[in-house]
């Protein structure tokens, strides 16, 4: 399954159809499956940002297209990029919209991909966002016949993610939701791959996408302890009586398709076991993170997991780092281990106060 991605990089007060378009000339609309915007929204709020962006992005495309906006910070300059996803010549997609929501089906309407769903109201706690937020995209699913059990891959995008509210901590309450969430599907193919990262402001954003083919392989790392089989100790509630949920998600899913396989690489950090590694070293961070990630897609790990083992291509990465200050130093790294390949540098929290780097990534093979 082919992916390209065009990029542009503008400045958050471009965004009209002219501004965007002229760097966006040649792109086939027909075969754009979706857009993602990187970049903080400062004086203009996160939402006016993404309803201008949505309105420029259809102007350009004549359509509704899906978009997810990420409200982090993108380096090293600033400013908003935007990716367009297109597929490879072959792949048909409809768009449609649901209570604002825009998303794509294609492959016979085996394969649904849900652009990012933010809360309406960023300041109510994040397990209401998270309940508003994960209903719309049940509506979603449910209405072509879909169920939670077949989301292969979400993106969630949480405010101030090792912060707390009141005596919660907002990544444990967003777990504790998504867990509830989760309940009603059987997850007999394994949990999504899946990022929780932290975000500008105090928002919670999901996006996803679910398949409902026969081929699809959860894929562990035997580095790390999957996360949803963490135990208590590593997960943080200031309360006594907290649910605790683990996060619900598998290190990788790999999908195989009748145009290709794409495998989906989890938010990886420098996690050993369950345990972060103790220096506090964004260099070694990074080595140990990338060390994670290529043993998890390496061919005998696939083998170990029920796949064919695809010599598997790096389409996108994006890397995720806590201080700015520290773009060069994992820049250079991550420059050496994989080249050209197309990467995405932003500032975000990681989803552990110790770590200061994690990286997740798109794969693809051909059949």
């Amino acid at each position: 399954m082919g992916i390209q991605i065009v990029s542009v990089v503008v400045g958050a007060d471009c965004l009209h159809s002219a501004g965007i378009g002229g760097a966006l000339e040649g792109v086939a609309a027909e075969r754009v499956c979706g857009v993602v915007c990187y970049g903080v929204s400062g004086e203009v709020g996160y939402h006016l940002l993404l309803s201008n962006l949505k309105s420029a992005i259809r102007g350009i495309f004549g359509s509704c297209v899906p978009v997810t906006l990420i409200p982090q910070q993108l380096l090293p300059g600033g400013g908003l990029r935007i990716d367009i996803y297109t597929l490879e010549q072959g792949c048909e997609v409809e768009f449609s919209e649901l209570s604002g929501v825009c998303y794509g089906r294609m492959h016979g309407g085996s394969l649904i991909f849900i652009e990012g769903v933010a809360a309406s109201d960023f300041t109510a706690s994040v397990a209401e966002q998270s309940r508003e937020v994960f209903g719309r995209i049940e509506q979603i699913l449910a209405l072509h016949g879909f169920s939670v059990d077949d989301i292969v891959r979400q993106w969630n995008y949480i405010g101030s993610i090792v912060g707390y509210r009141g005596d919660r901590q907002n990544y444990q309450e967003f777990n504790d939701a998504r867990t509830h969430f989760y309940a009603q599907g059987q997850w007999q193919r394994g949990y999504p791959a899946a990022t929780g990262i932290g975000a500008e402001g105090e928002g919670v954003i999901v996006g996803c996408i679910a398949y409902r083919g026969e081929e699809v392989y959860p894929i562990d790392n035997p580095l790390q302890v999957a996360a949803h089989s963490y135990s208590r100790e590593v997960l943080i509630d200031s309360r006594a009586d907290a649910m605790k949920s683990t996060p619900k998600f598998e290190r990788a899913k790999l999908i195989q398709t009748p145009l290709g396989a794409i495998c989906f690489v989890s938010g990886t950090a420098a996690i050993r076991g369950e345990q972060s590694i103790e220096a506090q070293s964004v260099e070694l961070q990074t080595e140990r993170t990338i060390e994670n990630i290529a043993h998890l897609v390496s061919t005998e790990n696939l083998e170990r997991c029920g796949c064919k083992p695809y010599e598997l291509r790096y389409a996108q990465l994006q890397v995720f780092i806590k201080h700015a200050r520290d773009y060069e130093a994992v820049r250079a790294i991550v420059e050496q281990a994989y080249g050209q390949v197309a990467v995405v540098y932003t500032v975000a929290d990681v989803c552990r106060s110790e770590l200061l780097v994690e990286i997740e990534g798109i794969l693809t093979a051909n059949i």
